[in-house]
C-alpha cells in the first residue's frame, strides 16, 4: 500500500473557516461594490470580502478517508470525525508518496427576484483559501418567499474533475407533511446535481417556516484530485438564531 503523507499548504497554515458574520461588515471585511462570476459576466450586488482567519471543523472520518485516497465517497456515509490538522496515513511496505492538499478560495452569491427576502436583493461573499462559514440569518430578512445560491469556483483549474460533497448539520423535520434536513453526521455525493444547478440560476431555498435553514445547514465540500495534488475548498451554512434547527452549534 501507498503511505500517504498530508502536507498542508497554506502560508497561515491550516484552516478550513472563515467566520462571514459580524466582522464580515466591520474592519475584517470589505464592500466591493462588483466582481466578476464564474463565467466572467459582472455581478451586479453588495460584494463582501471576508478575511477572517479560519477555525477547524471535522470532516466524518470515511468522507476524510475517500478524499484523500482519491476514490468516491458513498452516499449517506457517515463516520467518526477527523480534524483536518492531523495526519493521516496507511502503512506503506515498498512506496511513499507525498500528496499536498491545497487549499482554494471561493465565492458564495444570493439573490432574490423579489425584495424583502434577503437584507440585500444580490450579496457575494469572497471566501479566502479554505472557504469559510456563513451565518444566513444574517442575510434572509423576510418570512415568506425564495432565493438563489450559487458558488463560484473559478480557482478550481479542471472543472470536469470537481467533485462536489455535502455534509448534513441540520435535524430531520417535518414541515406540512415534508421531510426537511438530511439528518446528522452524513454526507453525500451531490456533484451531477450540483455542476446541473450552479450552471443554472443555482440552488433555489424556500424561507417560509424556515424550510431553508433545514435544507442548507451543513459543509458544501469541494474537491479536485490532479496526480499529487487534491485541491480542497468548503462552505459551511448555519443559522445563529435557529440553532435548535441544527445537529451540533
Amino acid at each position: 500500500m501507498i503511505s500517504l503523507k498530508f502536507i498542508l499548504v497554506l502560508s497561515l497554515a491550516l484552516c478550513f473557516r472563515a467566520m462571514a458574520s459580524d466582522s464580515a461588515t466591520s474592519s475584517h471585511a470589505e464592500d466591493k461594490g462588483h466582481a466578476k462570476t464564474e463565467h466572467g459576466a459582472e455581478f451586479d450586488g453588495m460584494i463582501v470580502d471576508v478575511r477572517d482567519t479560519p477555525d477547524d471543523f471535522k470532516l466524518p472520518g470515511k468522507l476524510w478517508d475517500s478524499l484523500v485516497s482519491g476514490g468516491g465517497a458513498a452516499a449517506g456515509g457517515q463516520g467518526g470525525g477527523h480534524d483536518k490538522k492531523e495526519e493521516h496515513g496507511a502503512a506503506g511496505k515498498e512506496e511513499k508518496n507525498d500528496i499536498l492538499i491545497v487549499w482554494l478560495p471561493v465565492e458564495v452569491s444570493f439573490s432574490a427576484k423579489q425584495s424583502g427576502i434577503l437584507a440585500h436583493d444580490s450579496v457575494q461573499y469572497n471566501l479566502p483559501r479554505g472557504g469559510g462559514t456563513i451565518d444566513v440569518s444574517k442575510i434572509t430578512a423576510g418570512d415568506k418567499g425564495t432565493f438563489y445560491l450559487k458558488f463560484n469556483l473559478n480557482e478550481f483549474s479542471n472543472p470536469s474533475a470537481l467533485k462536489v460533497y455535502f455534509v448534513s448539520n441540520a435535524k430531520k423535520r417535518r414541515v406540512d407533511g415534508e421531510i426537511f434536513g438530511a439528518g446528522c453526521n452524513v454526507y453525500f455525493d451531490i456533484t451531477k446535481a450540483f455542476h446541473k444547478i450552479n450552471s443554472g440560476e443555482g440552488m433555489k431555498f424556500n424561507i417560509t417556516d424556515n424550510r431553508h435553514i433545514s435544507a442548507m445547514s451543513g459543509h458544501f465540500i469541494f474537491v479536485q484530485m490532479e496526480k499529487d495534488k487534491v485541491y480542497l475548498s468548503q462552505v459551511e451554512f448555519n443559522d445563529s438564531k435557529n440553532r435548535d434547527y441544527l445537529c451540533k452549534i
